[in-house]
């Protein structure tokens, strides 16, 4: 009896081992499978460009309602697929679903007038009619050009004290203003070495949102966004004169005959004030005598330049622009 328990013993272990062994074959198989299979690809992100044109100055580009910088400037860094690109200028605004290429630079076009943002075309380049040269001699050609050489615009008279002076004092301040969808007051300012004091404050009240058409409403309200900035100007000769602007807009819960929004501006001059007021529905420039300075005012923009050298610049022939 003895004997046959062991021989029984003796194959079953047998048995165990053998299926053991045949286990242990297939768990190697399957690792052989896995080690095979091929690596997830790692993806990298690729990259276009935007280039918005508008002949509204101070517009601004917003990418998926992400602020990205200012029109005719480009946009880098924009991650390829479908995106949703708007182009604002005060109220209004233009937005459009666009393709982001690979290595490409989009060129759109903000034409506000006709709600529209669409993909820019190049004009057609007009080739000259070249015939009638190739037919001539190369001496004729020659003698067509011209004898003078064009002059130069002079430059001598930039260097002038006179030119100096100008271009110090003709513009005292500029201030350009825009509201952000976030109802944020950014506000960019040229302020010369002959500004000090310069110090400014921000305020805004009220919940907005923008229609489809680009426009801001009050959601909730009152609805008011001011900002306040004080300086002291100081001439060539010395003398200083203290300015304060405060600037604040009503912003209206719906679009109202008289537009959507009411703009108020005050100007003091060493404590003697003038308050102005704007409610037309378009951007409007406004003109103002303030002591002996001028006052420039539109939606965006506050402009304050010196009466005397305005008159002193167009009286010689120039543009104010070139300064």
């Amino acid at each position: 009896m003895q004997r046959k328990v062991c021989y029984k013993v003796s194959i079953s272990m047998g048995v165990l081992t053998a299926a053991l062994i045949f286990a242990g074959m297939g768990l190697s198989e399957e690792q052989q499978k896995q080690s095979q299979a091929p690596e997830p690809e790692l993806m990298i992100a690729q990259y276009g460009s935007v280039a918005v044109k508008s002949g509204e100055p101070g517009a601004k580009v917003y990418i998926d309602d992400i602020y990205k910088g200012n029109a005719d400037d480009v946009v880098e860094s924009i991650i390829v697929g479908e995106h949703v690109i708007s182009c604002r200028a005060g109220d209004r605004a233009v937005s459009g679903t666009f393709q982001i290429k690979k290595n490409e630079t989009l060129r759109l076009e903000a034409r506000f007038d006709e709600g529209k943002l669409i993909v820019f075309k190049q004009p057609a380049k007009v080739e000259p009619i070249k015939a009638e040269v190739e037919k001539k001699k190369p001496e004729q050609v020659k003698q067509e050009k011209p004898k003078q050489p064009p002059v130069e615009p002079k430059r001598a008279e930039q260097t002038t004290p006179q030119e100096e002076r100008r271009r110090t004092h003709l513009n005292v301040m500029r201030i350009e203003y825009d509201v952000t969808d976030a109802q944020e007051i950014q506000i960019d300012h040229a302020a010369p070495s002959v500004i000090s004091k310069y110090v400014i404050k921000k305020n805004k009240a009220g919940k907005y949102y923008r229609t489809k058409q680009g426009i801001v409403l009050c959601d909730a309200g009152p609805c008011e966004l001011t900002w306040t900035a004080s300086f002291i100007y100081t001439d060539e000769a010395g003398k200083a004169d203290a300015l304060l602007l405060n600037w604040e807009e009503i912003v209206f819960n719906g679009i109202t005959p008289a537009g959507t929004s009411k703009r108020e501006l005050e100007c003091c001059l060493n404590g003697k004030c003038w308050k102005m007021q704007d409610n037309s529905a378009t951007d409007t420039n406004h003109e103002y005598e303030i002591g002996r300075y001028h006052l420039h005012w539109t939606k965006t923009t506050v402009l304050i330049r010196r009466s005397d050298i305005m008159q002193e610049i167009t009286a010689a022939g120039r543009s104010l622009s070139d300064y």
